[in-house]
């Protein structure tokens, strides 16, 4: 089954799937087969029986229970067969192709209790949905797949809170299609129910989760305002806009205390929480020269992918992503630095491409671990994968590093971020906070003035007269 496995990443056809497994299911029985069966047969199906695969916590698993994926008239799909027992399995795969051969693909899918594909409606009573918004902004507007996929789950949220479905286990299954029903029950929801009044009960409701806690209440607002910030730019005038754009996005009349009556889109009325400080402060006990002696000691010669990670992401600044991609001809040993640009495995965040300038020291080091004829700097056995949701190729390695930050002292919840933190908390200290901004290359140096200390004179008050013992009255 690891053949499979392989195969099955990287993405080879089905034709190429079947004849590997059909020639390693005869190696391995050591009985010889008839060159091939016919599909009505359960011996065809038998060698081409699989097991789904999925990550959990760093790691690749396989499903207990056996699926197949059939072809019939252009349509390819996978069934769980919902049995451990390979027989069984076959004989079950056999008579789902013998029901598509007689009934067709929507009376085989109700047989064998298999979700069927739902088609969003572009309209419901003659008014638009959330599902063909979704497809119309994905049509005409020239968002990133990844980025796209982030602002729709969010505003999938927002519908299915606004339908009743917030609480509904079934989006927390990615098996057996149960998520992807429950993401098409959420897009039929007319575009006009989402009114200002339900987005402000959204709010409430979200908010709520703070429990009248200080902290947990700013940690609540914030992931508000992203939720907000990423569904309203779906709504993005460079958008909604175009003369292409095919649906008319809703307005609804509100009252104003000065103004009267006036038309709004849904958002219009919300208004984000604040953020409070967000200015880094390294864990207690935390040092940015303890924390690389100690990764140097512990992770060097066990875990050298995962230390290689560590640096990157410490003493470069790197981002998560960036480091998980890096290519050996992004390292330039001529001035020590590391050219961060577009590649054919990432795409910077908000494009910011730029040159990190490193020691000459921690690029000896680098090398020193590298293979430099790899094509990336940190190897790993997980193919890189073009996806639309977050993948990581090197995930063991991370969670190598994020279980070793942890023993550290480092609980934030984004770990791997904190390392960047400290990298441009120490370079804000030591070179100001122009270098800093340029260095984790920021957009904006307001961007690093709002997360990273400002290494401003200290004035203090002289008072240690006061408190002498010795104090003349």
């Amino acid at each position: 089954m690891e053949q499979l496995i392989a195969t099955v990443e990287d993405r080879k056809s089905g034709q190429e799937v079947a004849k590997k497994l059909v020639g390693k299911s005869q190696a391995d029985s050591g009985i010889k087969l008839p060159k091939r069966f016919p599909k009505t047969h359960v011996g065809y199906w038998k060698v081409r029986l699989e097991h789904r695969t999925y990550s959990y916590q760093g790691q690749h698993r396989k499903t207990g229970e056996w699926s197949v994926r059939i072809k019939h008239r252009g349509i390819r799909r996978s069934f769980d067969l919902d049995t451990a027992n390979k027989k069984d399995a076959a004989t079950k795969a056999r008579d789902i192709y013998l029901s598509l051969v007689a009934k067709g693909w929507d009376a085989t899918l109700a047989s064998f209790n298999q979700p069927l594909p739902v088609s969003i409606p572009v309209a419901v009573n003659g008014e638009a949905t959330v599902g063909a918004f979704l497809k119309e902004v994905e049509r005409v507007s020239n968002l990133k797949p990844k980025t796209f996929h982030r602002y729709a789950l969010y505003f999938r949220a927002l519908a299915a809170h606004i339908r009743g479905f917030a609480n509904d286990k079934a989006k927390y299954c990615h098996w057996h299609g149960k998520y992807a029903a429950w993401a098409q029950k959420v897009e039929t929801t007319p575009l006009r129910t989402i009114t200002p009044a339900a987005a402000a009960d959204w709010k409430i409701a979200y908010l709520s989760r703070a429990n009248n806690n200080p902290k947990r209440r700013l940690e609540v607002s914030r992931s508000f305002n992203t939720a907000l910030r990423n569904c309203k730019s779906l709504f993005s005038a460079n958008i909604i806009n175009q003369p292409n754009f095919s649906i008319v996005v809703p307005k609804f009349k509100i009252r104003d205390g000065q103004k009267g009556e006036r038309e709004v889109y849904w958002f219009e009325p919300l208004k984000f929480e604040k953020n409070g400080s967000m200015k880094f402060h390294a864990p207690p006990g935390i040092s940015y020269a303890g924390l690389l002696k100690a990764a140097r000691e512990e992770l060097r010669s066990e875990h050298s992918e995962a230390y290689k990670l560590f640096l990157l992401c410490l003493c470069a600044g790197l981002r998560r992503a960036e480091a998980d991609t890096l290519l050996c001809n992004q390292l330039q040993q001529d001035d020590n630095s590391i050219r961060i640009e577009s590649t054919a495995y990432h795409q910077p965040k908000h494009d910011s491409c730029g040159i990190v300038y490193v020691d000459a020291a921690l690029m000896k080091e680098l090398l020193s671990l590298t293979d430099m004829t790899n094509e990336f700097v940190v190897s790993s056995q997980t193919q890189w994968k073009n996806t639309r949701y977050v993948f990581y190729r090197c995930e063991p390695h991370w969670k190598t590093l994020m279980d070793w930050l942890e023993e550290k002292g480092i609980t934030a919840r984004k770990k791997v971020h904190e390392l960047r933190k400290l990298f441009g908390d120490a370079i804000v200290k030591q070179n100001g906070i122009f270098a800093g901004s340029a260095q984790l290359r920021h957009t904006t140096i307001q961007m690093t003035a709002n997360h990273y200390t400002d290494p401003r004179q200290r004035a203090i008050l002289p008072v240690s007269t006061l408190f002498s013992d010795n104090q003349v009255n």
